[in-house]
């Protein structure tokens, strides 16, 4: 059998130059601040899967703003998972609130992070080119 890595999607959704991030509720990285995402399913592509991901995981919508990355390295993820990570933009009013795997959702300064996560501080720079 062939084993083979999954594709997951990160979003770096900025509104008033502050970056989202949720504290993860599950393993692996529970406890840590870490950017919405997850999996991409059979029958979406990975900027649907990110929209998506992000209603799910901190209730609001957004668009795609930009292609950030692929982020590969093998040890990101114990799972093995691949990322595409991507800028969004919130669109409508609502307001970022804990859902799926999330316990706390934030709005943090690009120079004050947490210790995040995954690669999520590479990905953060990256999409903010610092």
């Amino acid at each position: 059998m062939v084993e083979v890595r999954a594709l997951a999607t990160d979003a770096v959704i900025v509104l008033d130059g502050e970056v989202l991030l949720l504290e993860r509720n599950h393993p692996p990285f529970e406890g840590h601040w870490v950017l919405p995402g997850g999996l991409v399913e059979p029958d979406e592509t990975a900027m649907e899967a990110c929209v998506r991901e992000v209603k799910e995981e901190v209730g609001i919508d957004v668009t795609v703003e930009e292609f950030v990355g692929l982020y590969d390295d093998p040890n990101r993820d114990e799972r093995g998972n691949v990322s595409a990570a991507y800028r969004c933009s919130p669109v409508g009013d609502a307001t970022p609130e804990p859902r799926e795997e999330a316990r706390r959702v934030e709005m943090f300064d690009p120079a004050e992070l947490p210790e995040l996560g995954f690669d999520h501080e590479h990905i953060v720079r990256d999409a903010l080119d610092e």
